[in-house]
């Protein structure tokens, strides 16, 4: 009769156990017992256990920034002007991004900017290039607005469309606006075994002082510098473009080749939050050069 009995109740306790595991309903890893008898196979604890982790690290994945993805110059999520395929907070649902940008040029620029990102495909930002061409507290400064949409993102490569208007002021010119549309590839790759992220750029800018003709192209890189001993806190960052961060830059020239360089920092890596800081060298090969930095803080809700 007492086997009998026991054997009801394994069978009640396994069927509970089946249906448990079968509906999904369990958030908290329990030591099973029927009568005080604890379940002693540590294949199947160790599996279970595996697979809990598994579940845990795409969790915390799925709510983790990229903490190499920081604000361009104007504020577009990419490298010092070339703007990327990836937005901000990869697909999180919301996003924000708060930076500041020092070039410190013939004469110094300072860019404060901010950055949103929804859905996790779209973002938009708008940047206030504060201008200082000395001349007798003329208005130098510049407002750029920006947007991106991220059509298609796989493991390796993502496309993305976007733009900006730019609302100019030059005193030699006065008022004047520019646009510019664009499509961005970003593929991963993996160089003497540092992974690397290369985007390529290619669109028009339209404008009374713009290029007629022209086209927008650039190409640049994001190089996780020898993982094993930076731990991804190092990148560097670098791209060569034809055009600048805006159509009225202080910093560089436009219509030409333009190599700008530089590391960036990502000091908070991974959860909710990011903090990075860009060391910068712009037209390096160029007897204008000049060098900066901008910093990046985010946080995604």
């Amino acid at each position: 009769m007492r086997c009998m009995n026991f054997l009801a109740l394994a069978r009640t306790e396994f069927g509970q156990l089946i249906s448990l595991l079968y509906k999904k309903e369990f958030t908290k890893l329990y030591i099973i017992k029927v009568f005080n008898i604890q379940l002693k196979n540590e294949v199947i604890m160790k599996k279970l256990s595996l697979l809990l982790l598994t579940g845990l690290m795409f969790a915390a994945v799925s709510l983790s920034a990229a903490p190499f993805r920081s604000q361009s110059i104007n504020g577009a999520t990419g490298l010092i002007v070339t703007p990327t395929a990836y937005t901000g907070w990869g697909k999180n649902t919301f996003g924000i991004d708060l930076g500041y940008t020092y070039l410190d040029a013939d004469k110094s620029i300072g860019i404060p900017k901010v950055t949103v990102q929804f859905l996790g495909r779209f973002e938009a930002g708008f940047a206030y290039d504060l201008q200082d061409r000395g001349n007798n507290n003329e208005d130098d400064e510049d407002m750029l607005f920006h947007a991106k949409f991220k059509f298609h993102e796989d493991s390796s490569t993502a496309l993305a469309i976007g733009g900006n208007i730019q609302l100019l002021e030059n005193p030699s010119v006065g008022s004047w606006s520019a646009q510019q549309v664009y499509l961005a590839a970003t593929y991963m790759a993996n160089f003497f075994g540092m992974p690397v992220e290369t985007s390529l750029v290619v669109g028009k800018t339209f404008g009374k002082y713009a290029e007629k003709k022209g086209v927008d192209f650039s190409m640049g890189f994001d190089l996780e510098l020898f993982p094993s001993i930076f731990r991804g806190y190092i990148h560097w960052i670098s791209d060569f473009s034809n055009y600048s961060y805006s159509a009225d830059p202080i910093a560089a020239n436009v219509h030409r080749g333009i190599f700008n360089t530089g590391a960036r920092l990502a000091l908070l890596k991974g959860g909710k939050f990011k903090l990075n800081i860009d060391a910068l060298f712009t037209d390096v090969l160029d007897s204008n050069r000049d060098f900066g930095f901008s910093v990046c803080f985010g946080t995604i809700f």
